[in-house]
């Protein structure tokens, strides 16, 4: 971002009008400093977010069907371990409803403070975990109470800090700057996978016996880091604005239910591509390189390798998540967006042909352009356009609500839905690419129902 993209203040809306309901909001005027310190903020946070959320996936792949469910079948202990990934996930449309519905009615910076420190304690105390070997069955139940616990935060975390982003951004740059949550998620992947990738080169039974460890409790040191960051953010200039004309929500999912709720289903409906493609191709992936193809759990690559090529989709992710919100502030949020749902949805069937030709440039390539491609090109619009549809009083709520059910259904399962597909076809992949592209095509159609917001002022 540019020294005149943060210099440049908001204008008048002169251009297409927004929705016939609400006030169109007033222009934004922030000083450079302010605008900093909430894109610095935002992307840590989606540095922690999905660091914490990776090397839980990573694991759940690499590691803890080992040390938490060693007495099943090595294909059942992913299918456990992803289940309990799935359990985290469905905590949070609950974190997006108690902590959204805060986020409008007491502000976006406490509850985005909150939210930080759940996800960030809860993935600390996951390395002080004992094993099953330890403490038997209670090892993955409090494995699963840590998941939802993290869940419950990040339920909350992303959707509010695009919104605060939105609501500080310049109108003709809100695209690019809504990317900048997606930017830290993408770094977050791009460490943790990183921090496996090193792992991987431990002897085995160090790996299964302390190595694991070490990435939760690194966690710790960026949460430190990121608290520190956010404390020094102000309210949102937007929220500001609602709470000076009286217009704070008593019960804002009441209203976004009553009001706004076909912004919500559209939200739900485009973030299907994005949930699913994100843990289908970046984490459940690492499962299938490394021998979830068939009952016999023999390998395409080395964990080393696959894990690489994960860290690689991730550099891809972080160079052309700005650009594709740039694009998006040119060209318009349905071009890019729903573009990006329908090439997906073509390049699923090569995507896997690559991958099974054991070639690891093959798949590299495969991995970074769709995983850290025209994934992430969804992924990097969401910021705004998920905003843009809604008011400012039930922004945070629609938001977060709208996304995290959807993340539940599409995010949580995939895994486990993409694993069972494998297995039951006898380790071919046409039933995973056959799940992928009908759920892109989904999103697809769901842009065509969505309006440009591109070019619109937010409604206050």
């Amino acid at each position: 971002m540019s020294e005149a993209d943060l210099k440049k203040p908001d204008s008048e809306d002169t251009e297409r009008g927004v929705a016939a309901t609400g006030e169109t909001a007033p222009p934004v005027n922030v000083d450079k400093g302010a605008l900093r310190r909430v894109v610095v903020s935002s992307i840590f946070g989606g540095v922690i977010e999905w660091f914490d959320y990776f090397i839980y996936a990573q694991a759940a792949a690499l590691v803890f069907p080992a040390i938490f469910f060693p007495n099943q079948d090595p294909i059942v202990g992913v299918l456990l371990s992803f289940g309990g990934f799935a359990v985290g996930q469905f905590a949070r449309p609950l974190g997006a409803i108690f902590f959204g519905n805060l986020g409008d009615r007491i502000g976006r910076k406490p509850v985005l403070v909150a939210t930080f420190m759940l996800m960030g304690i809860a993935t600390l105390l996951m390395g002080f975990l004992p094993t099953y070997a330890m403490i038997g069955v209670w090892a993955p139940v409090l494995l699963t109470i840590l998941r939802v616990a993290q869940g419950f935060g990040a339920g909350a975390e992303f959707a509010g800090a695009s919104v605060i982003m939105l609501e500080y951004a310049p109108k003709n740059r809100r695209g690019l700057f809504g990317s900048v949550g997606t930017v830290g998620s993408s770094s977050g992947l791009m460490l943790g996978t990183l921090v496996f990738f090193l792992l991987q080169f431990l002897p085995k039974e160090d790996l299964l016996s302390w190595g694991w460890r070490v990435p939760f409790f690194f966690s710790a040191i960026l949460v430190v880091v990121g608290l520190w960051i956010r404390y020094r953010v102000n309210e949102s200039p937007l929220f500001e604005k609602v709470v000076e004309k009286q217009e704070v929500q008593k019960l804002p999912l009441g209203t976004v239910f009553r009001t706004e709720w076909r912004s919500l289903l559209l939200v739900f409906c485009l973030a299907a591509g994005v949930q699913m493609g994100t843990y289908v191709f970046l984490t459940w992936i690492l499962s299938y390189l490394n021998g979830v193809k068939d009952s016999t759990g023999s390998a395409f690559f080395l964990p080393q390798e696959s894990t690489f090529f994960v860290f690689l989709a991730g550099v891809t992710s972080v160079i052309g998540t700005p650009l594709w919100g740039l694009l998006s502030d040119k060209i318009g949020r349905k071009k890019v967006f729903g573009g990006a749902a329908l090439l997906s949805a073509i390049l699923v069937l090569p995507y896997f042909i690559l991958i099974n030709t054991g070639n690891p440039i093959a798949a590299a390539f495969a991995v970074c352009l769709v995983g850290g491609g025209t994934i992430q090109a969804m992924a990097g619009v969401q910021g705004s356009l998920f905003g843009e549809v809604f008011s400012t009083k039930v922004r945070y709520s629609g938001f977060a609500i709208g996304r995290e059910i959807s993340a539940a259904i599409f995010g949580g399962l995939s895994p486990v839905i993409a694993t069972a597909l494998v297995v039951a076809s006898g380790g071919a992949f046409w039933g995973v690419a056959i799940y992928v592209a009908a759920v892109c095509v989904l999103t697809f159609v769901a842009v065509l129902f969505a309006r440009e917001t591109s070019k619109t002022a937010l409604k206050l």
